[in-house]
């Protein structure tokens, strides 16, 4: 598979994996730590990115048995045809409700601070055509995509640069670890939860020009920068809102930016969400990869591209069920806990009966 048409670098991968994990939990990150961990939640986000890593290498270990085979032709492999098309199944089922919380969550964000009379239905089919008339093509050249707009990366960083006030206070940091072990572990499951989208490398193993390390080293690239962004914007929110007011401010990147103005830009904010609004994009377009060439696997078609009519339809439908913010959130938990299932769970269990299976083999052949 790797010296198909289709196949991407490993500098491709690293883009595809890191906009994958930078998608909505950006914005309100630092709130949800905080809730959670206190002013500790920036030692939160380490753990979670030590954790992450560990996962990485997880996922890398079962790859590398099977490197031209995406999770969906391993699962067929180790665990037999009919359990393995199960979880395959569920695994495009995963994908489809990630990619039904990414739109209701963006929905959120755009519906508050933006769009605040417009339709639902509109602010949801607008990302939705957008996505499809992209993911619809190769993944090479999805990749391609994927890497011009990681320029907006470095773009998002300097406009919270602008937004830095004359004095922040360190103090509020203080003391260290006076939210307890127990809750600091809590707050790396918010931190983990939002830097998911490691376990494409699930899908894009075999399609990676590179040898074993170079995947392990480009993967592992791409979740330390995430990490590393993602500690910077809870250090910076910790530092400019005391902790009070940081329970106040669902996204206090936004609420930073709002409060700087200039003669050319007034609302700093809007263009931050933009350029947000395109990588929420690349995420939304990684697990609808994800799910459809799972469908593709499952029913044995050619190519991806119509397998995109049935899950973004049932995605939109999906989104457009939670009214109420209890609704939202009791979705977006069922969505967080069971992607513990498909991230280490699965991964693991599959990896061990291909252990245990080589294992059977050697022996039958000794003997």
């Amino acid at each position: 598979m790797k010296n198909k048409p289709d196949s991407i670098t490993k500098y491709q991968l690293i883009f595809m994996i890191l906009l994958t994990q930078i998608g909505v939990g950006v914005l309100s990150l630092p709130f949800s730590v905080q809730q959670v961990a206190g002013s500790d939640g920036w030692i939160s986000v380490i753990i979670a990115g030590v954790v992450v890593q560990f996962l990485i290498f997880l996922i890398w270990l079962l790859g590398r048995r099977f490197p031209d085979q995406t999770i969906f032709g391993i699962s067929e492999l180790v665990a037999g045809k009919v359990i393995g098309k199960l979880i395959v199944f569920i695994y495009v089922l995963y994908g489809i409700l990630v990619v039904t919380l990414i739109l209701i969550l963006y929905e959120n964000i755009i519906k508050l601070w933006v769009l605040q009379s417009t339709p639902r239905w509109i602010v949801l089919l607008l990302m939705i055509i957008t996505c499809w008339f992209l993911v619809k093509d190769r993944i090479r050249v999805i990749a391609r995509f994927y890497m011009f707009v990681t320029v907006f990366i470095p773009l998002l960083f300097m406009l919270t640069l602008v937004a830095f006030p004359g004095v922040m206070e360190y103090r509020y940091l203080l003391p260290v670890g006076a939210a307890g072990m127990m809750n600091i572990l809590k707050g790396a499951h918010a931190v983990l939860i939002s830097m998911l989208g490691f376990e494409m490398l699930l899908l894009l193993f075999p399609y990676a020009q590179a040898n074993d390390r170079e995947i392990l080293k480009s993967v592992s690239i791409a979740s330390g920068v995430t990490s590393l962004l993602y500690l910077y914007l809870v250090l910076v929110s910790f530092v400019v809102f005391s902790p009070i007011e940081i329970k106040l401010v669902p996204q206090p990147v936004l609420y930073m930016l709002k409060a700087i103005t200039f003669q050319v830009v007034e609302r700093i904010d809007l263009l931050f969400i933009a350029i947000w609004i395109v990588v929420v994009g690349t995420s939304l377009m990684s697990y609808a990869l994800f799910s459809a060439i799972g469908l593709q696997h499952l029913f044995k078609q050619q190519t991806h591209s119509k397998m995109l009519y049935f899950i973004f339809p049932v995605a939109f439908v999906g989104a457009l069920i939670p009214q109420t913010d209890l609704q939202i959130a009791s979705f977006s938990k069922v969505v967080e806990y069971s992607s513990y299932v498909f991230i280490i769970v699965i991964p693991m269990v599959l990896l061990l009966l291909s252990i245990f299976q080589n294992l059977m083999r050697k022996r039958r052949t000794r003997r």
